[in-house]
């Protein structure tokens, strides 16, 4: 019977709490959006960390899966196929090996051809994940052997899409790069991170290597059983041991060992700070606007402690009225919920279409089971921490003062004022770190997108094309295509230079490559020097207009022979390892290799950006790249992969349909991919930072906004209250700048204290941040300022409004009312 009644009860003080909010629209609505706002921003963050770090990877017994890889601090190396063979035949603690690559291929279907990003994986690549294909049986050991006919498996997707979504395509021919490929199967809608963006899956058949590089395969292992973890760690260090010395010609790192991780630290990679950060930001933007409800909600129950009395007065006891304003503060919560659920799924819908550049497994970002249980917390939450203040203060005091007061004239209780100025104090607190993080990320990417590339970016587009191996197999014919296509293409209407290259700035480069000097050899035991290396033609330098500093260009002497013998380094390179002495004629041996001939240096050029523009200027290598005119090419791979870099002297967006063309007409199975201006690689690269810094930028725009209502919310609740005394004291001769000096000054305490204490809170905070700068320190004193300056701004003019309101009332007319 007592359940009963209370839920009667229930019941009855939620419709009440309907129809009472219904009457103050305002501040109800105010109060639903600003903390519906900050539940569905945190719930959205809090789903991408939970697909990130807290779900386990989708895959068979996924703890068990790890990545192995060469460690020689502070890098963490891929294999070679000459480390994925011995690995595959010596070790015993691992119930199975496999292996991956990314690379794009060229499918046709007989009308389009199309650049696809796909994989090169091992036979045993799906059994080890455990995925099972939706249709066809996989690849089998057959598959892998060298020689055998090409398989491949292709996304759901590619098979909906390009295959027509037909069963019957299993077993008919794939082609790709100008070769058929047997269709081996489909696999499953819904896959795991590693398998989400490539569209195929080609099975992997590498020749037993010559020498230890190149170093390309990611490894990955599936343990026996978690209780042979350290063992397996313990032979793969007598695995590598064992092979150095097969080795030591090419490979002289003797202090690299094999290592490994579990395979979901590799794919979440350190993701931890930005999301943690961009979670902290969510979470104080829903603090500050429940300090701000709290604060809208004391004002309501302030000018309602007569009606409430006199329901204490009626029989009501206090924990009946605190039930009450409860259930007031959780409707107000459940419909800032409906909100946030709103805002939550178009979140997460954002996040999974343009978030995966930058985040890892947002595929599977969703509004699962914990996710929900978050939901409810921050719902439940929401009513504790802006239902309980007011609800508490609702019901205090003494029965009789409350009666006689009269709630227009009152001057207000000192613990309510107190109490205001506490919650408007807490949001600038809350704020002014959150503005502090955003003015330092601001600043740090403006710092980026200040950094010189070394040459002038504007006009210049560039594409990449693959030549199929197995319709370019001659020398004489690839190099003929390059010929054609440069001539044809420098022929072009506005068009001043071409050439050919590949890699492209700011961050598109391929091959880091190690390398020993002659006069300074690395010392047994240590870590070869990597630097960028780009293989150009002549023409390259000319076109971007890089400087000579000494030396040569490449001239037609060049990328003729097998052995590339003359390159050429830039400025950074010739300063890091002879720093006091010129680089002309030096010499050094590349990827290891003990027995190559020497590679000279011929030339000195100004620096370009190719490891990123946040990256330090650890030098270039450039070396040539057959030219017009050179038939003999360096390497096959080399020089049937390129990007073509094409500047216009006008808009070079309206060549490139010119561009597809003469590639069309030259080859219609080959496409023209990853066509970018170089203005818009530079942008990309900036992708990332640039929507960290939006984000938080946005929320403490609304934590700014939200703090300033707060505090003029207060301020003019404070000159309503003291109407009578501001009214007496301009009666009595008090001049407008005494009643501005008091509000103002009594309003710009609570700010300075709460921007005091903020300081103090992001001075501690931002050293979470610090490896998400570049080029500004996380105490900049130039951004402290300006977000303090502003707070303080922003502050004083949401104080001076109602002080300009209080110089304003006539003392006779607000007399006379009292």
């Amino acid at each position: 019977m007592h359940s009963r009644s209370l839920v009667q009860d229930l019941v009855q003080d939620i419709r009440v709490s309907v129809r009472t909010l219904s009457r103050a629209p305002l501040l109800t609505t105010t109060i639903i959006a600003t903390v519906g706002l900050g539940i569905g921003a945190t719930t959205v963050i809090f789903a991408a960390i939970d697909a990130a770090l807290l779900r386990p990877l989708p895959y068979v017994d996924p703890g068990r899966i790890v990545r192995i890889y060469t460690d020689s601090p502070p890098n963490k190396f891929h294999f070679s196929v000459a480390d994925y063979q011995a690995l595959q035949a010596q070790q015993t603690h691992f119930e199975q090996i496999a292996g991956y690559t990314t690379r794009e291929m060229t499918f046709s279907d007989g009308s389009v051809a199309e650049r696809l990003r796909g994989r090169v994986v091992t036979w045993t690549y799906f059994s080890l994940l455990g995925i099972r294909p939706a249709l066809g049986s996989g690849f089998a050991e057959s598959d892998g052997r060298p020689g055998s006919p090409p398989a491949v498996m292709v996304s759901h997707r590619f098979w909906q899409e390009r295959l027509g979504g037909r069963p019957d395509a299993i077993g008919k021919p794939v082609r790709l790069d100008g070769v058929d490929h047997r269709l081996a199967g489909v696999l499953p809608p819904i896959v795991g991170p590693l398998e989400q963006r490539p569209h195929f899956f080609v099975a992997a058949q590498w020749d037993t290597p010559r020498r230890k590089g190149p170093f390309f395969i990611t490894a990955l292992g599936r343990l026996r059983s978690e209780s042979e973890r350290s063992l397996a760690s313990d032979e793969l260090h007598e695995i590598n041991r064992r092979l150095f010395p097969i080795w030591r010609a090419s490979y002289q790192d003797e202090r690299a060992t094999w290592s490994m991780m579990d395979l979901k630290v590799y794919v979440v990679g350190d993701v931890r700070t930005i999301a943690g950060l961009a979670l902290a930001a969510v979470g104080l933007v829903w603090l500050i606007s429940c300090a701000n409800a709290s604060n809208l909600l004391v004002a309501r129950v302030t000018s309602r402690r007569r009606e409430l009395a006199v329901r204490v007065a009626l029989g009501a006891s206090r924990l009946r009225v605190v039930r009450y304003l409860l259930s007031e503060s959780a409707v107000l919560a459940c419909a800032a919920a409906v909100v946030g659920i709103v805002l939550a799924r178009v979140g997460v819908g954002l996040l999974r279409d343009f978030g995966a550049d930058y985040f890892p497994r947002t595929a599977e970002i969703g509004l699962s089971g914990s996710v929900r249980w978050v939901l409810l917390a921050l719902t439940a939450a929401s009513v504790a921490l802006f239902g309980l203040i007011p609800a508490m203060h609702g019901t205090g005091g003494a029965l009789d003062d409350s009666l006689r007061s009269a709630g227009r004239s009152s001057t207000g209780n000192v613990a309510v004022r107190r109490l205001r100025r506490v919650l408007v104090a807490s949001q600038f607190a809350i704020a002014t770190p959150l503005l502090i993080v955003a003015g330092l990320l601001a600043a740090s990417l403006h710092q980026l997108a200040r950094v010189d590339l070394g040459f002038d970016t504007e006009n210049v587009l560039t594409g990449s094309i693959l030549l199929p191996d197995a319709q370019y197999e001659e020398p004489g014919r690839v190099a003929a295509f390059w010929n054609e296509l440069q001539n044809r293409v420098e022929a072009l209407p506005g068009v001043t230079a071409v050439a050919f290259s590949d890699g492209r700035p700011p961050n598109d480069v391929g091959n880091f490559n190690n390398f020993d000097l002659e006069e300074y050899p690395t010392r047994p035991g240590q870590s070869q020097p990597v630097t960028p290396w780009v293989a150009v033609t002549p023409e390259y330098f000319k076109l971007l207009g890089l400087t000579l500093v000494e030396g040569r260009l490449f001239d037609d002497r060049d990328g003729r022979g097998a052995n590339v013998e003359s390159v050429i380094v830039d400025r950074a390179w010739a300063k890091r390892f002879f720093p006091n002495r010129s680089a002309l004629g030096k010499r050094f041996r590349e990827g290891g290799c003990t027995t190559c001939p020497w590679t000279t240096v011929v030339g000195v050029v100004s620096d370009v950006k190719y490891a990123g523009l946040d990256k330090p200027d650890d030098g270039s290598v450039y070396w040539p790249m057959a030219g017009r005119g050179n038939v003999v090419p360096i390497e096959a791979a080399t020089t049937r992969f390129r990007y073509l870099i094409v500047r216009t002297d006008r808009d070079a967006m309206a060549v490139l349909p010119s561009v597809r063309r003469i590639v069309r007409d030259l080859d219609p199975s080959i496409p023209l991919s990853s066509v970018a201006l170089i203005d818009d690689l530079v942008a990309t690269s900036l992708q990332s930072q640039r929507s960290l810094s939006m984000l938080i930028a946005a929320l403490a725009i609304v934590a700014l906004v939200l703090s300033t209502v707060g505090i003029y919310g207060v301020m003019a609740y404070y000159v309503q209250q003291h109407a009578k005394d501001i009214s007496i004291r301009l009666a009595l001769g008090g001049g407008p700048a005494d009643v501005l000096h008091l509000v103002v000054g009594q309003g710009m305490k609570v700010v300075a204290a709460g921007v005091a204490l903020g300081l103090l809170a992001a001075v501690s905070l931002t050293r979470l941040m610090a490896s998400l700068l570049f080029g500004v320190s996380r105490t900049d004193a130039f951004t402290l300022t300006c977000v303090c300056a502003l707070l303080l701004l922003t502050g004083l003019l949401a104080c001076y409004l109602p002080a300009r309101r209080a110089i304003g009332l006539e003392p006779a007319a607000v007399l006379r009312q009292e």
